[in-house]
């Protein structure tokens, strides 16, 4: 009966040391497999990150053809002269305050008229590294002023 006994413990033992060996050599497995999913990921993410660049760029590209589209006369024989009373005439003075956040002055600058959309402001000073380099005091800012010129006047 001893013997019995030990023979079971001994095949007992030796099922369980083969089922963590195996299970050693399935999570070697798994580990390198993991490794090429994380360096894929980061690969992924450093294109996403490039693409919003990308994005945000063409954004401001169009956010400026639209504002130079709407604010050329009719007649484009001098394209300068006429601009300069339009700008003028909106003209805004901004007045950022200490905890002002990248959203609430792009909010107010749309509301006054500067600037087509909130978003487009809030999404390039983010991407660009920005929204946390905005100054507190007041600027002279116009809708004939791009997106990348808004964000360099705020952030000097």
């Amino acid at each position: 009966m001893n013997k019995t006994i030990r023979n079971i413990g001994i095949g007992l033992f030796l099922a369980g040391a083969a089922f963590q060996i195996e299970g050693i050599l399935t999570d070697e497995d798994i580990t390198s497999t993991n490794a090429i999913s994380q360096e894929s990921y980061d690969q992924a993410q450093q294109e996403l990150t490039d693409v919003k660049k990308q994005l945000a760029q063409l954004q401001l590209d169009l956010n400026s053809a639209q504002q130079a589209q709407t604010n050329e006369p009719e007649d484009t024989t001098t394209t300068e002269s006429p601009a300069e009373p339009t700008t003028s005439e909106l003209a805004m003075t901004l007045s950022i305050q200490v905890g002002m956040t990248s959203s609430e002055i792009s909010a107010k600058l749309q509301e006054e008229g500067i600037i087509q959309n909130s978003v487009d402001l809030d999404n390039y000073l983010s991407d660009q590294g920005l929204a946390g380099r905005i100054q507190v005091g007041n600027y002279e800012l116009t809708p004939s002023m791009s997106l990348k010129q808004i964000a360099e006047t705020i952030t000097r």
